[in-house]
């Protein structure tokens, strides 16, 4: 099966916790920087020493998954990053064949990001998006323990960006659109509210 979870703040023990009520076997860090100075213990060497020592793999795969790319070919003219073009990317392709590799091998995977709700976080709008995509289910470990699943974030998507989407009205831009088609426009309107600007990181 395939997971998500944001590290946020908890300790390791809080961590494993989580990992383990949900018999995962291996981590997938989907950071594009591996490493916070607010959260140490979540550090791509220490939590990954962690996690082997009770019996969990890691690996990282920023590489793949991660929100900040280096290639500028795949952000917007506004400067933040597509996560459409992202995800029809070499690596993104490369990443999703491996991960669907492990889970066809009966691993129970978890993608682990910074943020507490998949739905501020990219693990969620972008990469679990993908999978969904691709035929993969994927459920999101929240940090009190509950699991809300992609279909579940789809609907919230909806309700936030849609919510008189129902409603009959001639002149809507989404009158005519079936209801996966106001999905990948409500996926774009998040993506536009949450996706990493790198014009902001260069004027930094």
């Amino acid at each position: 099966m395939l997971f998500t979870i944001g590290h946020t703040n908890h300790s390791h023990e809080e961590f494993l916790e989580l990992l383990r009520a949900n018999k995962i076997t291996y981590l997938l860090d989907v950071r594009s920087t591996p490493f916070s100075q607010f959260t140490s213990q979540f550090n791509k060497d220490v939590i990954a020493a962690f996690l082997k020592k009770n019996g969990i793999n890691y690996n990282h795969m920023g590489k793949f998954f991660g929100a900040r790319p280096m290639d500028k070919s795949l952000y917007t003219e506004q400067g933040y990053l597509d996560f459409e073009k992202a995800r029809e990317s070499e690596n993104f392709k490369m990443g999703l064949d491996n991960v669907i590799l492990g889970l066809n091998k009966g691993y129970n995977i978890a993608l682990m990001c910074t943020e507490k709700d998949p739905f501020d976080c990219h693990r969620a709008i972008m990469v679990a998006r993908g999978f969904e995509l691709n035929g993969i289910e994927v459920s999101h470990i929240l940090p009190d323990g509950k699991i809300i699943t992609q279909a579940e974030l789809n609907n919230r998507l909806l309700e936030k960006y849609y919510p008189d989407r129902n409603q009959i009205s001639l002149f809507s831009e989404i009158s005519s659109l079936s209801e996966e088609e106001v999905l990948v426009l409500a996926y774009r309107k998040r993506n536009a509210d949450i996706g990493y600007h790198i014009q902001k990181d260069e004027e930094e």
